[in-house]
C-alpha cells in the first residue's frame, strides 16, 4: 500500500498532501517520537471516540484492539495535539494557522509603488 506522508523540512514548513495516509512509525518519525508513544496515543483516542478507524485499509490486532495499518489526517492531527515534541507543535501551529487564515484570499490593504513620490492604497 502506498502512503502519501505529512512532512515537517527543516525550515518548519509543513506539506500535507490531498491523501494522508501514514503508519504509526511514519507518524513517529513525522513526530520524532517512540512508535510505542504514538500506539499508546493512537489507542487512546480510539477508544475516546474522538477518531473513528478506517474500514476501508487493512489492520492489526494488539490486545483487544484493532488497530488500522494506516491512518487519515484527523488522526495525525489528533495526535499532533496529544503528543509533546517540536515537531507536534510545529503541526499543531501549521493547523491552527490553516483553520484561522481568512477565506479572503486579498489583503486588506494592497500597498502599490507606481514611481517617487506616488502610492495607492
Amino acid at each position: 500500500m502506498e502512503t502519501n506522508k505529512i512532512t515537517i523540512g527543516e525550515n518548519g514548513r509543513v506539506c500535507v498532501p490531498e491523501n494522508v495516509r501514514m503508519s504509526s512509525h511514519e507518524i513517529a518519525a513525522l513526530f520524532e517520537v517512540y512508535v510505542q508513544t504514538v500506539n499508546g496515543s493512537i489507542k487512546a483516542i480510539l477508544k475516546s471516540g474522538i477518531v473513528k478507524p478506517g474500514i476501508s485499509c487493512p489492520a492489526a490486532v494488539a490486545g483487544n484492539t484493532v488497530l488500522p495499518d494506516a491512518y487519515g489526517l484527523d488522526m495525525v492531527i489528533a495526535l499532533a495535539f496529544r503528543i509533546h515534541s517540536s515537531k507536534a507543535e510545529i503541526f499543531r501551529q501549521w493547523v491552527i494557522r490553516r483553520i484561522t487564515c481568512r477565506l479572503d484570499p486579498f489583503p486588506e490593504s494592497l500597498l502599490i509603488r507606481l514611481s517617487e513620490g506616488y502610492s495607492y492604497n
